[in-house]
Formats: C-alpha cells, sequence, structure tokens
C-alpha cells in the first residue's frame, strides 16, 4: 500500500488529475499556436480551466484523503444511481 496517506486509488486519482492538468496546458499551446490572435483569448479561457481543474484535483485528492469512507460512500451511491438508470433505460426500450 503507499505511504504517502492515499492509498492506491488516492494516488491514481492525484496521478490522472495531473495527466489531464498536462494535457490541457497541451491543448492551449495548440490553440494558441491555431487560432493566432483569437488564440489569446481562447488561451486565457483555456488556462482558466487547467486551473479550475487543479483546483479539483486538489479538492478530490484532499477529500480522499480526509474522509475515505464518505468518499467511497458517494462513489457508491453515483454508481448505484448510473445503474439504475442504465436498467431503467434498457427495460423502457425492451417494452417498446
Amino acid at each position: 500500500m503507499a505511504t504517502d496517506g492515499l492509498g492506491r486509488n488516492g494516488a491514481a486519482a492525484a496521478k490522472a488529475a495531473g495527466r489531464v492538468a498536462e494535457n490541457m496546458s497541451e491543448f492551449t499551446d495548440r490553440a494558441r499556436r491555431a487560432l493566432g490572435d483569437a488564440g489569446d483569448m481562447a488561451g486565457d479561457v483555456a488556462n482558466n480551466a487547467v486551473r479550475g481543474g487543479r483546483k479539483a484535483a486538489k479538492f478530490v485528492v484532499r477529500e480522499v484523503r480526509e474522509h475515505p469512507l464518505r468518499t467511497l460512500a458517494i462513489g457508491a451511491a453515483v454508481g448505484a444511481v448510473v445503474a439504475a438508470v442504465i436498467m431503467l433505460r434498457n427495460r423502457s426500450s425492451d417494452e417498446e
């Protein structure tokens, strides 16, 4: 098990969040080059999105570290809701 207090899942989430932020940064650079002057505005928007993504990633990592059971319960609840929606959709499409 990881010794940084996050556990495997928390460390994986932090790593994935870092990759997302990195990809957004690369996307910003490409958009600037492709769009020229309009790219400055698009770049500002993309930079704000990257900053927001980094803040969200830090928040998620902190929540997982501080409240692992609550995080697990929320994930299980979301999974159950998604499964119920899929089952209801399949049931309604079978009846048609």
